[in-house]
This record gives structure tokens, C-alpha cells and sequence, in this order.
């Protein structure tokens, strides 16, 4: 936990550290809004976000399954290796709100499966999630990728129904080589998509405002004392940022990303 020295000392830090905003181009192609858009430093892979939302009643897919959101490289940021797959392992479980709050509870078994671009499904419910990675494809020659996976909600008879109200998941991406399950590069946390099934607009914002703070707490990772926040605001942006532990009550700004807010 970091104590009142090592948040003034982030504070000023931030203060300081200036990141500019990168024009939504990825090369030939406008890059959308609500896609999550990941690219690659090294052997860590970023999005443009830790939360996204999508509707079960889009037009698309109808009351029970969406192919939103997409997945859009952002090769302008940072690219990922022709050949090799885009992929990503499920995390936590499913969880459901009830108007009130995040529960681990489906009302009528709710499952929540995806297709991936091998036809393999994976499934996130209560109780867990598929121990198999799925694939959202492999990178082109321009070293970017743009995939829609599909998304469907299911009962626990395994018909597409849902009990009204959200549902969220959580996936970490990964790049790999092909037909292989061993990562070259990975994303340092798990991002959430929160799916709307039947609820007015108002109350699924409520829902998502709720599942947003899901993502608020501090990672500590003591084998290398390193801290990592999520979010934090400064100079009227948000940011994703990593402090390493240099002694017992001073943390040093190592890493920091603009994100959206």
C-alpha cells in the first residue's frame, strides 16, 4: 500500500510527466472508438483502456449475441510480428449486476461464450472460466490486425437467453507464435467488457460506472517491487503508471501511459 510520502512524491512526479496524445490513425485506416486497440513495446502489450461496453440488443447480433467490440491494432503506437497470433486467456469469472451491485451470481446460470477465429469457444460463468486461450487472429504483413469475435449470452440450458441486467468478463491478451500456447509478449492486466442485456441506458451506465472502479486498486508486485495503478489522475488526464519500490517509503515513477478517461 503506498503510504502519504509515496503519493505526494507520484503526485509530483506526475505533475512533471508530460505524454501526447497519438492521432487515431493506424496507418491506412481510422481506428473506432469503442474497439479495443492493443499494441506492443517490447514484450508488453497495451489497449487503449481496461474497460469496454458492449449490447447483447445491437442490430447486429440481436437480443443474445454481439461481435462488439472489435479488436483493432494500433500499429501507429507499436506493432506486433507478422505471422504470429493475436490471442487472449480468460480471467476471474462472470459477473452479473443487479441494480445494486456486482455480484457473483447468475440469475439463471448465465454463461457468456465466445467464438474465436479457430471455431474454438470459450466460456466465462459464475463459477470460472475455460482453462483454453483463444485466438482473435493472426497478424498481417502491415504487422496490425482487425478482428470481430462473437459474443453470446446463454442459459444454463445453453439457449441464447439472459436475465436482464449486465454481465462482465475480463481477458488478458497475449501474442504468440503460430499454434503455439507459449506468449511472446503479454499484457501486464486484464481488461473488462461489460455487456448490456436488456437494460435501459441510464442503468447500464450505472453498471458500468460500478465495474469501472472494479479496476481502482493497486498491484503490488513484491518479487520486484514494483507497483502498478490503473488509473490516476493528473493535470487533467488519466494515467496508467508503474512505481518501483526504492525504499521503504519513497516509490520512483518508472513507467506512465495516457489513457483514456
Amino acid at each position: 500500500m503506498l503510504n502519504p510520502l509515496g503519493i505526494t512524491i507520484l503526485t509530483i512526479l506526475l505533475s512533471l510527466f508530460y505524454a501526447p496524445t497519438v492521432a487515431a490513425e493506424n496507418n491506412d485506416h481510422t481506428l473506432h472508438a469503442a474497439d479495443i486497440q492493443p499494441w506492443r513495446i517490447g514484450a508488453e502489450i497495451f489497449t487503449n483502456g481496461t474497460l469496454f461496453e458492449a449490447d447483447f440488443g445491437d442490430l447486429n447480433g440481436g437480443s443474445f449475441s454481439t461481435d462488439e467490440p472489435g479488436i483493432d491494432v494500433n500499429t501507429a503506437k507499436g506493432t506486433f510480428t507478422p505471422g504470429h497470433w493475436l490471442r487472449f486467456q480468460p480471467t476471474g469469472r462472470l459477473l452479473y449486476w443487479n441494480g445494486v451491485q456486482w455480484s457473483a451470481t447468475a440469475p439463471n446460470g448465465e454463461r457468456i461464450e465466445i467464438t474465436d477465429a479457430l471455431d474454438n469457444v470459450i466460456t466465462f460463468d459464475a463459477a470460472g472460466v475455460s482453462e483454453n486461450a483463444g485466438v482473435i487472429g493472426e497478424i498481417g504483413s502491415d504487422s496490425g490486425l482487425h478482428e470481430h469475435l462473437n459474443f453470446k449470452i446463454v442459459d444454463i440450458s445453453g439457449t441464447p437467453n439472459g436475465t436482464p441486467g449486465a454481465y462482465r468478463i475480463q481477458l488478458r491478451l497475449f501474442e504468440s507464435q503460430a499454434n503455439s500456447d507459449t506468449s511472446v509478449a503479454i499484457a501486464a492486466s486484464s481488461i473488462a467488457i461489460v455487456f448490456n442485456r436488456g437494460l435501459a441506458h441510464q442503468d447500464f451506465e450505472l453498471a458500468v460506472a460500478a465495474a469501472d472502479d472494479l479496476h481502482e486498486n493497486a498491484v503490488y508486485a513484491e518479487d520486484k517491487k514494483i507497483v502498478t495503478i490503473p488509473r490516476v489522475k493528473a493535470l487533467g488526464s488519466y494515467y496508467r503508471v508503474k512505481l518501483q519500490q526504492i525504499s521503504d517509503n519513497l516509490f520512483q515513477l518508472i513507467e506512465a501511459y495516457e489513457i483514456p478517461q
